[in-house]
This record gives C-alpha cells, structure tokens and sequence, in this order.
C-alpha cells in the first residue's frame, strides 16, 4: 500500500512540475532595433519551451507589490537605482542587460566589449588609416568600455586616438523604460562640429552608437566633410533604419542582439532553477562583426583613383577576381596602376588581391566555424591545397593551428 501512494505522489509532483508556468518580467525597451531584437532572443529561447509565459512591464509597473509577487524572475535593462532596488526587493532572480553598474545578486549578460573596440579598430588599420577618432555615447559602460578597447588596440600599432570631449550625452529614459533615441541635430551640434573640424584628414572615427553615428555623418555634411574620404565613420548596433537612412549608409558592428537576449533567457531560466546568486554571474555574448557599408568605403591614399581600386579588391576579392579585373573596373592600363601601387603603396595589384583574400579567410576562422574547404572557397581561393599553402606562407601556421590559438 505505501508502494502505491509513493508512486501516487511521485506522479503527482512530476506532473506539476512539468505543468508549472514560469512568470518572466520583461523590463526592456521597444522603441529601437537594440531593445526589440533583445526581445526577439528571448521570445525565441521561450517558444522552445512549453512553461515560459512573458510580460512586458514597465518602471511603474515595478512598484505594484502584487504584480512583481506574482513573477518568477525578470530579465531588465536596469538603468537607474531606483529599478535596481525595486526589483531587488521582489526576491526573484535578475538578469541586467544594460549593466551600468553591478547590483548584488543580478546576473549579467552583455556583449565583448574588448572585442568590439578591437574589431573597430581592425577595420580601420585594414584601410591604412593613420588618424583616429572616438565620440562617446550614451549613459552606460558600454562607450567607457568600447574607447578603451579601441584605443588599447591602436596603441599596440603605436597609434594615438582624438577623444571627443563633450561626453555625447547620456541616454533618456521616460517613465515607462523607453529609450527615447531621436534623430535629430544633438544638444552639442555646434561642440560636435568645432571638433570634427579640428581633427586632421583623413580620420577614422568610431561611435559606440548608431545614432551618434548617424549625427555625425549629418553634422559633417552640413560643414562641407566629406564622408568617407576626410572622415570615415563606424557606429555600434546595426540598427538598419539608422544605417540605412545615413546618407552614406552607415557601417556599423553587429553586437549580435539576440543571440544576448537568447542567453539571457537561458541564464534566467537557470537561476530560477537555483535562486538568487550569491556571487555575480557575467555572460558574454560573441558580436557578429562589422557590416561594412559606404561610410568607411575609402583608403586614404593618393590619387582618389587608387582608394577605389582597393575598395574593388576589398568587397570582390573573395568572387576570386584578377588584376586584370581591377585595371578594367578602374579603367585605368596596367603599366599605370603598377606604378603606382608600387610608388603608393610598395606593394602590387596582385599582391593586393592575396592580402585581401587573406584578410578574409583570417575573418571566416575567427568568427564562424565553417570547415577549412568552405572558408577556402568563400575567401576566393581556387581550392583548399592553394589556400592552406598560402596561409601556412603567410601565417607560419597551418588555419587549423591558427584558429585553434583564437578560440
């Protein structure tokens, strides 16, 4: 008989555990590709999941004692103290998104802040810019984080960075946790323009933030500054109405948003399996890389017909062009082009299109994990021999070696 009530009341408790519904609170802004995308991820990780029933609350909603009783965690860009202590005091786990700074018992996830300011800076130095720029953005760690990784990459080049004074403002957050990006002309548009004007030409600027970006393209444009040839210009989000309503459309670094709000979800669904942290939990999320657009489609060397030809070589080398093809798309002849990549540059056509090929399967190693044939062929090489050939020329290493040595 107590056979038959322990398998009752084993039954019993699997199924409520499999039919309990977990509350999630969702504290994330929806005015911006960042915030929604955010939220993507995490609807993603819940509709794979068959007990996760979200709601979107706001800053007001988390001082209702009866709402936040009845959730199971929150994941929240908690961008005040006054959210931090609300919803600190609900006694559920917290997963930070925006992480201005650490709050006892929340969990973190947030992006490779040293890898972006990293890949900033590479796709710079990869154009031979020898000027550099940064404008800072916004309110939280993510423009402090970004300028010294920038900066702490170019300074291992010896390479020094113009820093813009005027901070860029801070972000703007109404009562309902919404950030209120506008474009417009910023606050600072005549500091701004005085700065830019000041920096020497051709520069690389980098702005921890797509609308930042966005500002500076126009207040260059309203002076007379080329963008990109006397300033080429990098923003942070891949926020596509940003970018591409820039005129140039603007480059920017894809943070890879949701695949953050995915592991935010996961870390979340962890903790409240567990509880609250005792120690703080920081989850870092790999970004996608930089999506290149016309804004930073430029080389500063002389003559301008030579910036383009590297511009050529740069966005067709992997379709496995030629030098013959870069002497037609340029119309320029042969004998005048080798002369001057010789005279410019020291280097030749040829050897331009190998770097660049190069360049490229470096990139598809780092970033993704396709097999050595397929980084092979979408690089432009004619087969994986030739490419492991070159490479091992090169690098002194094998790819495999040298993938292995950057995971």
């Amino acid at each position: 008989m107590s056979a038959i009530l322990f398998c009752r009341f084993f039954w019993y408790n699997a199924l409520m555990l499999r039919s309990r519904t977990f509350r999630v609170g969702l504290l994330v802004e929806k005015s911006r590709a960042f915030g929604r995308e955010l939220c993507e991820g995490i609807i993603a990780f819940a509709q794979a999941r068959s007990d996760w029933e979200l709601h979107f609350i706001n800053a007001g909603d988390i001082k209702r004692k009866n709402l936040i009783r009845s959730m199971d965690g929150f994941i929240a860009r908690v961008t005040t103290d006054s959210i931090a202590r609300d919803l600190q005091r609900s006694g559920m786990p917290v997963v930070d998104l925006f992480y201005g700074k650490p709050y006892p018992g929340f969990a973190v996830v947030k992006t490779m802040h040293e890898t972006i300011g990293c890949l900033a800076a590479e796709h710079f130095l990869v154009r031979r810019f020898k000027n550099f720029a940064f404008c800072p953005y916004g309110g939280g760690r993510t423009s402090e984080y970004c300028q010294g990784a920038f900066t702490r990459r170019l300074r291992r080049d010896g390479l020094a960075c113009s820093v813009y004074p005027g901070g860029g403002g801070s972000y703007n957050f109404d009562k309902t946790d919404i950030i209120s990006d506008t474009m417009a002309p910023p606050d600072d548009a005549k500091r701004l323009l005085k700065w830019l004007q000041s920096l020497p030409k051709p520069t690389a600027l980098f702005c921890p933030g797509d609308l930042r970006a966005w500002q500076v393209v126009r207040t260059c444009q309203s002076a007379g500054i080329d963008v990109p040839r006397d300033i080429a210009i990098l923003g942070l989000d891949n926020d596509i109405l940003i970018c591409g309503t820039s005129r140039p459309m603007l480059s920017s670094i894809d943070p890879n948003t949701r695949e953050i709000g995915r592991t935010a979800a996961e870390t979340l669904a962890e903790l409240m399996e567990t509880g609250v942290p005792k120690k703080q939990i920081v989850r870092q999320v790999k970004p996608y890389g930089v999506v290149a657009r016309a804004s930073t489609e430029t080389f500063p060397v002389d003559p301008p017909w030579m910036s383009d030809a590297l511009v050529y070589i740069m966005k067709n080398a992997r379709k496995g062009i030629n030098a013959s093809d870069v002497f037609k798309a340029i119309g320029k002849s042969h004998t005048t082009v080798a002369k001057t990549f010789r005279q410019v540059l020291g280097t030749s056509v040829v050897e331009e299109v190998a770097k660049a090929r190069l360049d490229e399967a470096c990139r598809l190693l780092r970033d993704t994990e396709l097999d050595i044939g397929r980084v092979a062929a979408q690089s432009g090489y004619a087969s994986a021999s030739y490419f492991m050939q070159s490479f091992k020329a090169s690098k002194g290493v094998s790819p495999s070696a040298w993938r292995k040595c950057r995971v």
